[in-house]
Order: structure tokens, then sequence, then C-alpha cells
């Protein structure tokens, strides 16, 4: 099996390689609202019928993406590229993009078709699916005139799509962006099964039927993110190796999907001010008591835990493709030596990868305490965490005291008192 996605893995890169050298670039600039969008168009005046505006995310546009667009433009499918940020000289940030209203995206629709007279279609991953949404529905206003069947705008496709308003304090519901209420336009979403949003789609997909809009959905199985070029597994090579197929019929179920006659209502929403992730340990304000664990750790034993009662208990949950969970893993090691003597227990669950990853990364950084595997993600999600690490204290009464979702040094002085503090 490995040797199979071996050689997958080699024509991909070699037919990435000849596909890239029979691309053709051409860099424009679109004035929009005062502002001038670059795009870069990959193979212009193609002879297909359809045309992606593929919208970076918000940290740039990704080499993986830009593979799998010089695919699709070889077989018939236009591709603009845009950088909000970058054209709008805004910090390439997941706090551009919930700002962002979407009018210069949908000013680039317009644009687009108006050039080429072909179908287009919106399609970006994460937070970039912010400004997607919104953009949609300020096409669907400004141009309410035009029968469903001459729509233009066919939908979108989203992967991974992350339509937090923002990142909720740990043990928190997560609030979406109110655009999510407001969608009706049709919208393709391929989800990374690995990806820790994965356990909040369903929400996801229920908000986003509530106006009788048609959502597709695919998961991408032991895919973090298949666009993401650090995921190197071999179930997300396949993936990759297979997406442009997958897009392209995508679009045509987007162009054969009924469209709405009106856009949908959108209700104003007002959210507090964003704060920024926990930098030091602060009261829970979740629900308190803390779920069991039942699982196999990386050396194959069993932990179960039915209850916390007795001791300190910090539980951390993090990956091995998570900087920062990496960053704090002396510290807590630290924390342990530190803790040896009090009646205190340290358990990581790691998220989303096999045995095998975890057993690889712990060769080469050291790790004093016990790793739990949580391959599927389903512990994670009932801890209702979202962003990694995040990590738990849970108190000698069996009650979460504390919760933070960032990395931190848990070994600083300050935070070794308050966790002996509890003991008293």
């Amino acid at each position: 099996m490995l040797l199979k996605y071996f050689f997958i893995f080699i024509f991909f890169n070699v037919m990435v390689g000849i596909a890239s050298a029979a691309a053709v670039f051409k860099e424009i600039e679109v004035p929009i609202e005062l502002q001038d969008l670059s795009v870069k168009i990959i193979n212009p005046n193609s002879k297909g019928n359809s045309l992606i505006i593929w919208v970076a995310p918000g940290f740039g546009t990704h080499k993986r993406a830009m593979d799998t667009s010089i695919k699709l433009s070889n077989d018939g499918v236009e591709i603009w590229h845009v950088d909000l940020a970058e054209s709008l000289f805004l910090p390439k940030s997941t706090t551009t993009m919930r700002q962002l209203d979407g009018k210069y995206l949908a000013g680039l629709v317009e644009y687009a078709h108006k050039k080429t007279k072909k179908n287009i279609i919106l399609l970006t991953r994460s937070y970039g699916a912010i400004p997607v949404l919104r953009a949609m529905r300020k096409w669907q206003i400004k141009n309410k005139k035009i029968k469903p069947n001459n729509f233009y705008l066919q939908g979108a496709i989203l992967f991974s799509p992350e339509l937090y308003s923002k990142v909720p304090e740990l043990g928190l519901e997560p609030e979406f962006v109110n655009i999510v209420d407001a969608t009706n336009m049709p919208v393709m979403i391929y989800q990374g099964e690995k990806r820790s949003n994965r356990w909040q789609v369903k929400k996801l997909l229920k908000k986003l039927g509530s106006n009788e809009s048609q959502v597709y959905f695919n998961l991408l199985k032991g895919v973090n993110g298949v666009f993401y070029s650090k995921d190197n597994k071999p179930e997300t090579l396949s993936q990759l190796e297979r997406m442009p197929k997958k897009i392209k019929s995508t679009i045509r179920l987007l162009e054969k999907t009924e469209k709405p006659r009106v856009a949908a209502g959108l209700k104003i929403k007002t959210f507090k001010k964003s704060q920024p992730l926990d930098v030091k340990l602060k009261p829970f304000k979740g629900k308190p008591l803390p779920y069991p664990l039942d699982l196999i750790d990386v050396r194959g034993v069993r932990h179960k835990k039915d209850h916390y009662n007795g001791k300190v208990t910090v539980v951390n949950f993090w990956a091995t493709w998570c900087p920062p969970c990496v960053e704090e893993i002396p510290s807590l090691n630290h924390l342990r030596e530190l803790m040896k003597d009090e009646k205190f227990e340290l358990i990581s669950v790691n998220y989303g990868e096999d045995k095998q990853t975890v057993q690889e990364f712990m060769q080469k950084v050291h790790v004093d305490f016990p790793v739990l595997l949580d391959p599927d993600g389903k512990q994670s999600a009932k801890w209702n965490v979202l962003v990694f690490p995040s990590t738990f204290v849970i108190g000698p009464n069996g009650k979460i005291q504390y919760g933070i979702n960032a990395a931190i040094h848990w070994d600083n002085a300050s935070i070794v008192k308050k966790l002996k503090e509890l003991l008293k």
C-alpha cells in the first residue's frame, strides 16, 4: 500500500512539473470600488465555459492551490487567483477575512463575466469563506432583476470553511458570522476529516440549510488540509491528485442546481470585540464537568478515566503539526517534574493522527507524559476543542477550573502556584 502511494506521489509531482511548464500566466489590475485588485489569470481565454475565482484565505496563495489550478486550466477551466489582503494592503490574517464585506469580490464576479461571458464559481478555503459568502449575497442583491436561469454566478466551493465570528474561550460554543444564516446560493463543502473544525460541520450545514439553499458536502477522509503543504499523508496526496476532476465535477453540479430568486434576509448581530487567545490561566466558563476519557496511548496502553476527583489533572489537546503545541512541550515536561510530589496528573490527547506519526515525532521530541490517541477526533469534539493547543485544568473536586486555548509556559512560577493552590 505504501509503495502504491509512493508512486502516486512521484507521478503527481512529475505531472505538476509538466503542467507548470505548459501553463500561461497573465496578471491584470481590476478596478473595483476605487481599488485595484491584482488578479493572476492562468491560461486566459481557455475554451471552456467556466471560470473559477480562487480566493486566497488570508495567508497568500500556496503552491498546491496553484498546481491544482494549472491542471484545471489545462482541462478547460479558466482560473483567476486573487489575494484580497495583498491587493488592499491589509494584514494577511483571519481578522482581515472576517472584516471584508464582499463588495470587492462581487465586483470582480461582474467584471470577470463581462470580460469572458463565462459562468463564475467562487472557490476558497478556511476563513476565505466569509468574504466569499458575503460576495455572493451582494451580487444577488445587485443583480436581483436577472432571472435565475440566467445567473452566471453558479455558487461557491469551500474547503474546510471557518465561519466563526471569533474563536470562543475554551468550553464555549462558537458563534457563526451572520452571513451563514443569510446564504441561499448553492455551496459545496469539502471538509478535511482530520481538521479541528470537522465536528462543527453538522451545525454549519444546518445553518446554511435554514434558507433552503442547496448545500453539498464531501468528507475528505484522512485529510487535514488538502492544500496544506505540511499534510503529506498518503490519503491527502491521493485526494490532491484527484481534486481537479472533483472540482470540475462540482462545477457541473453547481451549474445544474436551481438558483434562488432573491437573496435571503440578513440579521444584524453585534459581537463583543474579539479578545486575543488566552495567554494565561483563566477561569473556565463552559460546562464544568469534564468528559470521561477512554483511549489507547501511543504505546498501546488503554487509559480509562471516569472521574477526576482527588488530584489536579491537566488534559492537553495537541497535534504534531501545530508549532505552538510543540513549543510548549518542554514546559509541560518540567511542570510534571515540579509537581511530582503533589497529587497531580498530566495527560495529553493527540488529535487526528495515527500511532506511527506520533511515535516518529516522539523520537525527535522528548515527551515525558502519556500521549493518548484520538485518531478520529471524536474525543476532542466532545470537549469542544476548536484550536490547538487547548488545555483543561481540573481540580480535586472533579470540575474544570481553568482553560486555555493557546501555548503557555506551564512551568512559570505563577502558574505552578495556582495549580498547587487548588490542592489546598
